[in-house]
């Protein structure tokens, strides 16, 4: 049966929502992509009747969708049922919005960070929150915005929530260049418990500094996975060339597909070179695993992206002919 379009009624979606005798139709799903003004109006009367596994089940499998699927937007919908009682539902909700960054999120998730009363909801909110520190990095937030922005994390990173939430307070803060958030990601750095360890090594990745390369280096070794994991990805996010020869030994240890493998895979992308390059290529010879080919055909791209990206910066910055190298002069 080919899937519902556009054009269709939303009555359809409607009354499917109300049907508790199946999982909600896997071919209405598309058509809770891009929902109008009437069409929330509508979701908003009938979700808090909507049964909660019916609830769950849909939102499992829009998140599927929408990433694969890079057409599809079903922001409004999410927006929609964030404020749902069920916490899982918030939760999920959330995840939905992962690659939603408009402004009018900002308020919403901030709430949900300082006032919901689920742990779980308050730090996926607060995780979300670090997309509007980078918007505010790169100049694209109004300063009242990112300032608020970053002293509600502030607060909470170093305030009295549960670990969770502090944690993800700090990963979020990893984006801001601000003096205070250094001395934070070093003391959890510092700190014995493998978690903090971690979430300061994903704040380091995020930071565009590359004065914690020792810090980062140091963890490529580390007993426990995920703090290797996050190292790894660090030494990529920051372009790391001292961790190459590392990550290639670690690439060689690491022989089945498994998260780490797949993360020293673009790590090495990220860092480029020569070597990096004749690495993966021949990793995409050998390897048969259809996953494994993919993200390898993806970090090749990537190399070949930044690669000309990088020319296109050395042309931009060099001087004009007949100009004398600064170097030279005292």
């Amino acid at each position: 049966m080919s899937e519902i379009t556009p054009n269709q009624s939303f009555l359809q979606v409607i009354d499917a929502l109300q049907d508790t005798s199946q999982p909600f139709p896997s071919k209405l799903m598309r058509r809770l992509s891009d929902l109008s003004t009437k069409e929330v109006r509508e979701l908003a009367k009938i979700w808090p009747f909507v049964d909660l596994k019916l609830k769950r089940g849909l939102l499992t499998n829009l998140q599927e969708i929408a990433e694969d699927d890079t057409l599809v937007n079903f922001d409004e919908f999410a927006l929609a049922t964030i404020s749902d009682p069920d916490p899982s539902i918030r939760v999920m909700a959330i995840r939905l919005l992962a690659e939603c960054d408009a402004t009018r999120l900002l308020p919403i998730m901030t709430d949900l960070m300082l006032e919901d009363p689920d742990e779980t909801v308050r730090a996926a909110a607060t995780a979300h929150l670090g997309m509007f520190v980078l918007r505010g990095e790169l100049d694209d937030l109004q300063d009242a915005l990112r300032i608020a922005n970053f002293q509600n994390l502030y607060d909470v990173a170093t305030g009295q929530d549960l670990p969770a939430v502090r944690r993800r307070a700090l990963e979020s803060l990893g984006f801001s260049s601000h003096p205070k958030v250094r001395p934070l990601i070093q003391k959890a750095f510092e700190s014995e418990d493998i978690l903090w360890k971690a979430s300061a090594l994903l704040a380091m990745g995020r930071s565009a500094d590359e004065r914690w390369a020792p810090q980062v280096i140091s963890m490529l070794d580390s007993p426990d996975l995920e703090v290797q994991y996050e190292a790894v990805r660090a030494a990529g996010e920051l372009e790391l060339p001292s961790a190459a020869d590392k990550l290639f030994a670690l690439l060689e240890d690491e022989i089945e597909p498994s998260e780490l493998r797949m993360a020293l895979i673009w790590s090495l992308s990220q860092i480029g070179g020569e070597e990096a390059k004749a690495k993966l290529e021949a990793l995409m010879d050998e390897s048969q695993d259809d996953d494994e080919i993919a993200l390898l055909d993806n970090a090749l791209e990537n190399m070949e992206l930044s690669s000309m990206s990088s020319g296109l910066d050395l042309l931009d910055i060099a001087p004009p002919a007949g100009t004398e190298n600064p170097s030279t002069n005292e």
